[in-house]
């Protein structure tokens, strides 16, 4: 009895392994593509089908990458039993692009032992359609120009054409190997009539700018979306959609490398410009009061991240304290403006003449093919002497004359009793000398640490409103708590402003000054210098540069809170209540 129920058992393993391999073949396998002609910018669907139980990742399409560019491959699988006949069918479904027109063959796939036909392909030129039929749906690209310098900009424009109503679109950005590609502006959308046809007419510019020398493709983006059929074939409410895709034609350029004459940071441009502004603007100074020397270096189709530094030299008789430089690039007239602001506080020691050596930075002129230089010419500045130079040589005769006799020679027995004492005098005199020596000593390298602490809690908290401010313009839509800190209203920079005055701190209260400054006058960004030319005050200027004096002054000095409060309510009073949204004209 058991060695039957052993051979049963072992003859019903046997019949379901026989019966699961019959399931696991394939009895038929298909390819089939949807249109055939079809045009170079065109999509084709290419269907495999396997009649029988396969696996979902039996498709390989790779070897379609050489002739075409292989989309998203989606799997279905279908299950019919009629008279207890089962019928089982996988599906895959994949999308492809041709790489360019000619005659091409997908080759046969083989699945679990069985093969489909390969199919032969015809891909037309975009031109070789027919203008009489027109196209409901195609992008084109163009480029301004097909030969360029390294690191120069190409405007690159894109153009989608729509005769059909659009449910849902998205175009992706070109691409190209060894490149950067940012979008520059915003999309353009009006109506057009090509070939006796009406289209609705999406525009949208990138900047290319190659990093690298050669010959090269700029990809065509590729559009994919769906697009309302034949509204007599609706239903209802519901209107039936097509899903279409749609690549834009590439693009050759050539991409020169950097002259051999060239030397220096490299800069390809049609404008460049170094401009500088002072403050205060005068033709004479006076010894230990600061200077703020503002250079701006503009540049013109280049990112901010090519500009060079600007190197300024200075005689020995003054002191200078560079500030860090800030950058931006903004976009005007599809083209990229960079610009590098390096602002420097100029302290003279002495009196006298100062010669400033010429500033000069070298860039390539694109238009010309030329080297050439954007300059600032020597500058000589009369320093004169402050008032407390004169006042300390006017003070030093007084002491000498009020200097009092010498005493009477003192006698042999006194002369050793002063000797003693003055020897003692003098050892203890030493010692206090080495002691002071030491404290202040300590007290100057407590002083250098704190002031190490609060630079770098500044140059953090500066880098951090710098990378909320470009987080919201990379991402197009600011958040309001973003934007509140990078730019709080009048009243809260006023209240801020006001709280520094209350602080023994000239840095802090310069700082909070050009941020109520900007809040008062609608801007965001601007230096104090900048607002400084702008109001035009006398009153301003003063508390500035007092302000500066007891940041960069050797001599310790103070300013009145009360004065600068006055001065600064002056301002606010005078401030006209449609200032705050008045609009500067901008620099191009």
């Amino acid at each position: 009895m058991q060695l039957f129920i052993r051979y049963l058992s072992r003859s019903c393993l046997f019949l379901w392994a026989l019966s699961t391999f019959a399931l696991a073949q394939i009895d038929e396998l298909s390819a089939t593509v949807d249109k055939n002609p079809v045009l170079a910018d065109e999509s084709i669907t290419l269907s495999v089908v396997a009649s029988g139980d396969a696996s979902r990742e039996a498709f390989d399409p790779s070897p379609l990458n050489a002739d075409f560019i292989v989309g998203r491959t989606s799997v279905s699988s279908q299950t019919q039993m009629i008279n207890f006949d089962t019928t089982r069918t996988t599906i895959w479904t994949t999308v492809l692009i041709p790489r360019k027109p000619g005659r091409f063959v997908i080759p046969a796939f083989t699945i679990e032992g069985q093969s489909s036909a390969p199919i032969n392909m015809m891909v037309l030129p975009v031109s070789a359609r027919q203008s009489t039929e027109g196209r409901d749906v195609y992008v084109t690209t163009s480029v301004d120009t097909d030969a360029t310098y390294l690191q120069q900009q190409i405007r690159y424009t894109v153009k989608l054409f729509l005769a059909r109503d659009l449910q849902r679109g998205s175009l992706s950005a070109p691409t190209l190997v060894d490149g950067e590609i940012r979008q520059i502006g915003k999309d353009a959308e009006y109506n057009d009539i090509v070939d006796g046809k009406r289209y609705r007419v999406i525009e949208r510019t990138f900047a290319v700018i190659p990093q690298k020398s050669g010959t090269f493709t700029i990809q065509g983006p590729m559009f994919e979306g769906e697009v309302v059929q034949d509204r007599q074939q609706s239903f209802g409410f519901f209107s039936r959609s097509k899903t279409i895709n749609r690549v834009g034609p590439t693009q050759e350029i050539t991409v020169k490398p950097i002259p051999a004459n060239y030397s220096g940071t490299w800069l390809p441009s049609d404008y460049v410009e170094l401009h500088e502004e002072w403050q205060p603007n005068a033709t004479e100074f006076k010894a230990g009061e600061p200077i703020t020397r503002t250079l701006t270096l503009t540049a013109v189709g280049v990112d901010e991240a090519q500009l060079p530094n600007i190197n300024s030299q200075y005689p020995s008789g003054v002191k200078v304290y560079p500030n860090q430089p800030n950058t931006t690039t903004i976009e005007k007239d599809n083209t990229l403006i960079a610009q590098r602001t390096e602002t420097i506080a100029i302290i003279p020691s002495q009196a006298g003449e100062f010669t400033l050596e010429e500033v000069s930075v070298p860039w390539f002129n694109i238009v010309s093919g030329q080297v050439e230089y954007a300059t600032l010419p020597k500058r000589t500045i009369t320093v004169v002497a402050g008032a407390n130079n004169a006042s300390a040589a006017n003070t030093a005769p007084t002491v000498a004359n009020n200097a009092p006799l010498p005493p009477t020679l003192p006698s042999p027995e006194q002369a050793a009793k002063q000797g003693s004492q003055h020897s003692v005098e003098q050892s203890t005199s030493g010692l206090n000398q080495k002691t002071n020596l030491w404290f202040w000593i300590s007290c100057a390298l407590t002083l250098l640490w704190i002031t190490t602490l609060i630079g770098w809690a500044l140059h953090i908290r500066r880098l951090k409103v710098k990378a909320s401010l470009f987080s919201g313009a990379s991402n197009g839509v600011a958040h309001n708590g973003t934007a509140n800190k990078a730019h709080p209203s009048e009243k809260q920079a006023w209240k801020s402003l006001q709280a520094s005055m209350g602080k023994k701190d000239s840095q802090a209260i310069i700082q909070a000054l050009t941020v109520w400054l900007n809040a008062l006058t609608g801007s965001h960004g601007k230096s104090l210098s900048t607002l400084q030319n702008e109001f035009h005050n006398v009153s301003l200027d003063q508390a500035v540069n007092t302000l500066y004096a007891s940041k960069f002054s050797a001599e310790d000095k103070q300013w009145n809170r009360e004065e600068l409060v006055s001065t600064f309510s002056l301002i606010r009073q005078q401030a006209s209540p449609h200032q705050s949204n008045k609009k500067l004209a901008s620099l191009y």
